[in-house]
C-alpha cells in the first residue's frame, strides 16, 4: 500500500503565513509541523512508500523530508501548473506512480493514528465521515445512499448528507479508474474542478463506503481560525 498527499496547492486563505512555506510545514504544537504528524502515522502504520504532489513550494518540502524522514521511500510529482489547476490535474499526473493499493489524504489534513488504523483495517473503498459535526459550507460533504457513499462536494446538503474528510483508502485498479476517467475532463480543459466531481459522476462503478468516526481528531486546517484550534486540540 502506498500514500499519496497532495501538497501542490498555494494555501492562499492562510496567508500570510504561507507566503513563504506551505501549509504541511507549518507548525503545531513545538517544532512539530502537519506533515509531521501525516508522515508518522503513515509509518506507524507500516506504509513507507510515500507519493507527494508539489507546487510553488517542492523544494522546500523536499529538503524537510530529506532531513527529518530520510529513510523513507518518498516520489515527488510536480504540477507545474498549480497557479491555473486544481488538484484534480495534481492527482492525474501521478497515474505513472499507481502500482498498490493508495491511502489518498490532503496536506493540510490533521489526524489521529487510530483513525489510519481502522481505515486500513477496513474492507473496501473508504472515506471517512462524520455524522455528528457541523458541517461549514465551504467543506465536503458525503451523501449516503443504501450504505454507499454516491456522491462529494461542497455543494451538498440534506439528511443523507454528512461530514467527509479527504482520508480515503482506494483499491489500485478503481484508483487508476477514478484517474483515467479524470484524464477526460482534464483533456476538455476542465482543470479546476475536484476530482470527487469526477468521482461523482462513477460512483456507481467506483463502490465508495463510509468509515464512521465520532470524537477522534480529523480536520483540515485553511484558515488561521482552524490552525489556532488545531494547536489547542493537540495541547
Amino acid at each position: 500500500m502506498k500514500a499519496l498527499i497532495l501538497a501542490s496547492g498555494e494555501g492562499k486563505r492562510l496567508r500570510p503565513l504561507t507566503y513563504n512555506i506551505p501549509k504541511p510545514l507549518l507548525k503545531i504544537l513545538g517544532d512539530k509541523t502537519i506533515l509531521d504528524y501525516q508522515m508518522e502515522n503513515l509509518i506507524g502504520c507500516g506504509i513507507t512508500d510515500i507519493i507527494i504532489t508539489t507546487g510553488p513550494f517542492e523544494d522546500k518540502i523536499k529538503a524537510y523530508l530529506e532531513k527529518n524522514f530520510s529513510a523513507i521511500n518518498v516520489s515527488f510529482v510536480y504540477n507545474p501548473k498549480y497557479e491555473t489547476t486544481n488538484y484534480i490535474y495534481s492527482m492525474w499526473l501521478t497515474k505513472k506512480n499507481i502500482d498498490d493499493d493508495i491511502i489518498l489524504l490532503h496536506g493540510d489534513l490533521l489526524f489521529e493514528k487510530k483513525l489510519l488504523e481502522r481505515l486500513i483495517a477496513e474492507i473496501g473503498n473508504r472515506v471517512l465521515v462524520n455524522k455528528k459535526i457541523g458541517v461549514p459550507e465551504k467543506d465536503f460533504k458525503a451523501v449516503v445512499e443504501n450504505s454507499r457513499v454516491v456522491k462529494i462536494g461542497v455543494e451538498f446538503s440534506g439528511e443523507n448528507a454528512f461530514a467527509c474528510l479527504p482520508l480515503y483508502k482506494i483499491s489500485k485498479a478503481d484508483f487508476v479508474f477514478w484517474i483515467n476517467e479524470c484524464e477526460e475532463y482534464i483533456a476538455k480543459g476542465d482543470v479546476n474542478i475536484y476530482a470527487e466531481k469526477v468521482f461523482n459522476e462513477i460512483s456507481d462503478e467506483l463502490l465508495l463506503f463510509p468509515l464512521y468516526f465520532d470524537d477522534e481528531l480529523c480536520m483540515e486546517i485553511d484558515t488561521e481560525e482552524e490552525l489556532e484550534l488545531a494547536r489547542k486540540l493537540i495541547e
